[in-house]
């Protein structure tokens, strides 16, 4: 499959409802992106905070190596930042190559949770912590202003904080993160919980100015070759595409309850736009029907070791040499990327983002729902 059979057609949207302002083509609204998330939308943080180091051949798709993604090129927020004419963002700790701010920062971290962090946990940077980060952002970012004209091409101007757009791409190892030690029951449980805790994150961003926030739900978990290697050995425990089935009624519980707070913080939050993303629908849809869309594996990871039906194995990372039974074994990655939904057992390739990312800029899994309002193609960059 090549990206030229995803572009044909792709007449995409974006608006925010909620009194957007109308605009035409890329003459967008939102002089910058503020983000915050785990490892689908890091472009960077866990590498700089030097938590990990990811080798080749992560990133070769796109960047040429190792780009701080968790990916063989651009996720899903990569392309909604080429969508909207704007600068990909940089990850807030990363400052190599003076990295510029001026459109936005992307606090995201790989392994985060929405609740916080334990001593046993894959990050410390909890979304409580992330939006810690964006406070002492803020403050520095008013500072500098403060002192005139010598760095306004780095960093926001100050009213970039109230019309600038908030994303948000979190939860998924709330609830993955669980199945280690919980029943399925303890997990859905937990999740008014979790929810409370981003509620709680968003009040405060909401306080301090933010307005127009867009939020992702979480996907399908179950389907994922690293659940599956783990949870799925008792083919009864799968669902009709071979997916963890409790994992993905974890994730679907999840969703129901996200959508719900969203609608309650509409009435709640004057003068906001909240706007919901059915990521989960559009993953479901591409795994069930991933022929349709060009793929040739679903479940299967591009790079990992272990060959079909999975290729992972939790012992040997993508990229890394390790000794398996006394011997020496490298997961590589596969020759064709683009044939590959899943990219490491954990996270999708760009094939796979750039589909996720162009069903996302058709309106119709939003609510409210943004078709016929902001229409611009999407044209990615090769």
């Amino acid at each position: 499959m090549r990206f030229t059979v995803l572009l044909l057609g792709v007449a995409a949207l974006l608006c925010l409802g909620g009194g957007g302002r109308a605009a035409a083509s890329t003459d967008f609204n939102f002089p910058a992106v503020f983000n915050f998330g785990d490892s689908n939308s890091d472009t960077g943080g866990r590498v700089a905070a030097g938590f990990e180091a990811i080798f080749p051949p992560y990133g070769s798709t796109f960047f040429g190596g190792p780009a701080g993604r968790f990916c063989d090129g651009r996720l899903i927020i990569d392309f909604l930042m080429e969508a909207i004419d704007m600068p990909l963002l940089n990850a807030y700790l990363d400052s190599l190559g003076t990295p510029s701010f001026r459109t936005g920062v992307n606090f995201a971290q790989a392994g985060c949770s929405i609740t916080p962090a334990k001593p046993t946990s894959v990050s410390p940077f909890s979304f409580g912590l992330q939006i810690k980060q964006f406070f002492a952002f803020k403050d520095k970012v008013t500072k500098l202003l403060s002192k005139g004209d010598m760095y306004r091409k780095y960093i926001p101007q100050e009213d970039y904080f109230s019309e600038g757009l908030y994303m948000f791409d979190i939860g998924q190892n709330d609830l993955a993160g669980q199945f280690y030690s919980k029943t399925e029951d303890q997990v859905i449980a937990s999740i008014p919980t979790i929810l409370l805790e981003f509620e709680n994150g968003l009040k405060k961003l909401y306080d301090q100015g933010a307005r127009k926030f867009w939020i992702h739900n979480t996907g399908p978990l179950g389907c994922l070759p690293q659940n599956i290697a783990l949870f799925g050995k008792d083919p009864s425990q799968l669902d009709e595409l071979h997916c963890v089935a409790k994992h993905n009624r974890a994730a679907k519980l999840f969703n129901i309850q996200l959508h719900a707070l969203c609608t309650k913080l509409r009435g709640e939050f004057a003068g906001a736009s909240i706007t919901y993303v059915d990521i989960h629908t559009i993953k479901y849809n591409l795994i069930a029907n991933y022929s349709r869309y060009g793929f040739e594996h679903a479940t299967q990871a591009c790079c990992g070791y272990g060959g079909p039906p999975l290729n992972y194995d939790g012992n040997v990372p993508c990229g890394q040499t390790v000794s398996v039974n006394g011997k020496l074994v490298t997961a590589k990655g596969c020759s064709d990327t683009t044939e590959f939904v899943n990219w490491d057992g954990i996270h999708y390739t760009e094939a796979a983002n750039f589909h996720i990312a162009s069903q996302i800029l058709t309106g119709k899994y939003s609510d409210p729902p943004f078709v016929d309002k902001m229409p611009f193609v999407l044209k990615p960059r090769f």
